[in-house]
């Protein structure tokens, strides 16, 4: 076992799993909760019975709120939030700032106030850190349960590493230097995840979802390209990877959104059950490229819908008619 500490910033079923991939590994991993008792619990029962139940702690995970203890100039930190509670992590983190070197994130979404990716939130508080991303097609309790996956880590510092070290036996972790594109892989799937749902609940057909996902990813390449990610990222793991995971799997809390949009739910009240980070994403990349003439008639579509009161019907009407090419 080394001797480095993997502390993991959040307890919900992603950062759980993330915690007991590297456990099983061996390696000394800290899973850190918002509260005390849920600490208690999650050590009494060795596993998180309320976001990943069933899955068993390796004996190298330990669970505690007090994450200062564990952490030194070598330790790698992950911060597994919702992307309104990045800020108040990295404000803890940083009164340690003489500790803290290496922070991966795991997050997938844009500040709704900045328009920030998590890495360019995380490197405004703590500019002395390596920022990673470590993200891919990965349901949580798959990944957990140790079936076979893909991901990539992408950091603007050679971090290969790191890269062996969180891959294993099961999951095949790639390399980029291209951060900001594969943060923006992983926002841009959300958003059109939604619009899947949408497609689904409104039962349009197997026809109708494949023209969609087609269209979906030349305009994720050209948003991608357009605020400074690599095409080819977008054609990768954190991109296309991401965006088939989330639109055909039923597990998806942003497609999931979006079928029962379709079907009649308030926008309001899906909000209040679960956090969607998609819905927040369509205004925010709207706002970034709406007057650039990129060619997003999707996302332009879903932003009419939420945010303009336009009915699917006419969104869906208004992109078939456009001028042939």
């Amino acid at each position: 076992m080394t001797d480095r500490n993997y502390i993991v910033m959040g307890a919900g079923a992603w950062g759980t799993a993330v915690a007991v991939h590297l456990a099983k590994k061996d390696l000394s991993v800290i899973l850190v909760p918002r509260d005390e008792k849920k600490a208690q619990e999650m050590r009494m029962y060795r596993e998180n019975r309320l976001r990943l139940p069933g899955i068993p702690f390796p004996k190298s995970l330990t669970v505690d709120v007090h994450f200062e203890k564990y952490l030194q100039p070598d330790s790698i930190v992950f911060v597994a939030c919702r992307m309104e509670g990045l800020v108040s992590i990295c404000q803890q983190l940083q009164a340690y700032k003489t500790q803290l070197t290496h922070v991966v994130s795991l997050i997938k979404g844009l500040d709704h106030k900045t328009l920030k990716t998590p890495s360019q939130v995380i490197l405004s508080i703590c500019p002395q850190v390596q920022v990673m991303c470590w993200t891919g097609p990965t349901l949580a309790k798959e990944f957990a349960m140790g079936k076979p996956a893909a991901m990539v880590l992408a950091s603007k510092e050679d971090q290969r590493a790191l890269q062996k070290t969180f891959s294993s036996e099961v999951v095949r972790v790639y390399y980029s230097s291209d951060l900001l594109g594969a943060e923006l892989g992983g926002c841009l799937k959300n958003v059109y995840a939604i619009g899947t749902g949408i497609l689904d609940g409104r039962e349009l057909g197997d026809n109708a979802r494949a023209a969609y996902l087609t269209c979906v990813l030349k305009e994720m390449v050209n948003i991608g390209m357009f605020l400074g990610g690599r095409k080819e990222t977008f054609y990768e793991i954190s991109g296309l990877g991401d965006l088939l995971a989330t639109t055909q799997g039923e597990w998806g809390r942003n497609r999931r959104f979006g079928f029962a949009f379709a079907q009649g739910k308030s926008t309001k009240e899906l909000l209040q059950e679960t956090t969607v980070e998609g819905f927040g994403s369509i205004q925010g990349f709207y706002e970034r490229i709406k007057d650039s003439g990129i060619e997003a008639p999707i996302l332009k579509g879903l932003y009419s819908v939420f945010y303009q009161q336009v009915s699917v019907q006419e969104a869906i009407r208004k992109f078939l008619s456009r001028p042939l090419p």
